[in-house]
């Protein structure tokens, strides 16, 4: 090795080529550049935003449908529900009539024959003709009819029941049941049949007890 300053031609040694090509060699390599192909939709930032906007959109269409069909199902569930809630109101009012007209039918209050009142003022009293309605209602369970009733002249709690069809009339009192005296009655009325007897009146108003003359 020659000293500086002596030579003035002087040059360092270059090094050698195949240092250089191991220095580029251990160089980092550089990332290939994109081509067309991985810029396609999906490969890029833009694509991957565009796909998790379709995603959200499909799910926010999914949800949506899902809820149209929840509300359809509760409407349906509601509409049976109403229509179930007026049927069965139907029924319980139909029914409610039925025993209301059952019970006016059992216990009525107001006759439709006529009372005929032999005392003065002719005012019948309200228990006198719940009695009467009652007397029509029973004597129609045993195939009878009542044509008319006569409240007898200061006779208190006694009245004459006449039975359409019958010569006869039928003493009864209003201290009595009205359903036993018409039993009496009609079972008076097989047994003047069965013996051809036309007595003018039957008397009822004793318990277990009946008179004809």
């Amino acid at each position: 090795m020659k000293q500086w300053g002596g030579d003035q031609n002087y040059r360092p040694e270059k090094k050698p080529a195949k240092v250089k090509q191991a220095r580029r060699s251990a160089a980092p390599e550089r990332a290939p550049a994109k081509t067309e192909r991985d810029y396609r939709v999906g490969k890029t930032i833009a694509g991957a935003t565009n796909n998790a906007r379709q995603r959200n959109l499909e799910h926010i269409a999914m949800r949506k449908k899902q809820q149209r069909k929840n509300l359809f199902i509760v409407i349906c569930v509601l509409i049976i529900i109403a229509s179930a809630a007026i049927f069965i109101g139907q029924f319980v009012s139909k029914k409610i009539a039925e025993r209301e007209q059952a019970i006016v039918a059992s216990n009525p209050t107001e006759p439709t024959v006529t009372i005929v009142d032999e005392n003065v003022g002719n005012n019948v009293s309200k228990r006198t003709k719940i009695f009467v309605a009652r007397l029509e209602a029973d004597a129609k369970e045993y195939g009878i009819a009542v044509e008319h009733v006569v409240l007898p002249f200061q006779k208190a709690r006694e009245i004459l029941v006449y039975f359409e069809g019958r010569k006869e009339y039928y003493k009864m009192t209003t201290e009595r049941g009205s359903t036993v005296q018409i039993e009496d009655a009609e079972r008076m009325m097989r047994y003047l049949d069965g013996k051809s007897l036309k007595p003018e009146y039957v008397d009822l108003r004793v318990e277990g007890k009946a008179y004809y003359k």
